[in-house]
């Protein structure tokens, strides 16, 4: 509960900081991004090499899956949305995202074990392991897939989200923890100690899209950069996997 409580927290400042940049001058030409929090890094990286080749800045805001819908609902500035395909299509039946949007991906995210790069050998095996706990704040059952490896660790330490199993990798309340392949380039940088099978969880998926509240020039513009070559293999660095 501590840790729920820490990642509602954190949460909060996002309405403000994206409503600053919403309140730029109409005839600016950066845009506004909103993904989810795993996403940060990938897009981050994406939006720098844009920015590099057109001028054109992003501004990426990782947000909690679960509060990208309400950020549109209440109508906070977004010109582009990254998330889940499934919240993608609530999105678009909501009237949030219009059916014809322009779209990017769709994007495989993997999942895996991984520990601190200082993590002593033997910590898969002692432990404690740290898993998201199935909230609506995460895209991973943890208890279920590591099940599903036939791991039954004696300590497992839950959390709301991979976010929080980040949190507690780096204060050491954990030695190895669940997260996603994309969490790998977050901080701290993390080891892969176990690749987790495709079996065990329900593919991670997502797509690009330019949302209904967009008023500044050209959103299209990213999210079709998102399909180009050069795009496609740094997002695959970050973790993401186009997908057929």
């Amino acid at each position: 509960m501590h840790f729920g409580r820490r990642n509602l927290l954190q949460a909060a400042p996002l309405l403000a900081a994206v409503a600053t940049v919403a309140a730029a001058p109409a005839d600016t030409t950066d845009l506004v991004l909103a993904c989810n929090t795993t996403l940060g890094p990938a897009m981050r990286a994406a939006a720098a090499r844009f920015a590099a080749r057109s001028g054109v800045r992003v501004h990426v805001f990782p947000t909690p899956p679960g509060l990208i819908l309400p950020q549109l609902a209440h109508e906070v500035q977004n010109d582009i949305v990254v998330t889940g395909v499934a919240a993608m299509q609530r999105a678009t039946d909501a009237g949030f995202v219009a059916a014809g949007a322009t779209r990017g991906g769709p994007w495989r995210n993997r999942l895996v074990l991984a520990a601190r790069h200082d993590a002593p050998p033997g910590a898969l095996q002692e432990g404690p392991i740290a898993a998201p706990d199935p909230t609506p704040a995460s895209d991973i059952d943890g208890p279920a897939v590591l099940a599903r490896m036939g791991l039954q660790p004696q300590k497992l330490v839950g959390a709301i989200d991979a976010n929080g199993v980040l949190f507690l990798l780096a204060t050491g309340a954990a030695r190895v923890g669940l997260v996603h392949a994309t969490d790998l380039h977050g901080d701290p940088p993390l080891d892969v100690v176990r690749a987790v099978p495709d079996d065990a969880y329900p593919p991670i998926v997502y797509a690009a899209a330019v949302s209904q509240l967009t008023w500044r020039p050209n959103p299209d513009a990213f999210v079709k950069f998102l399909a180009t070559d050069d795009a496609t293999a740094l997002l695959h660095d970050y973790g993401l996997e186009v997908q057929s």
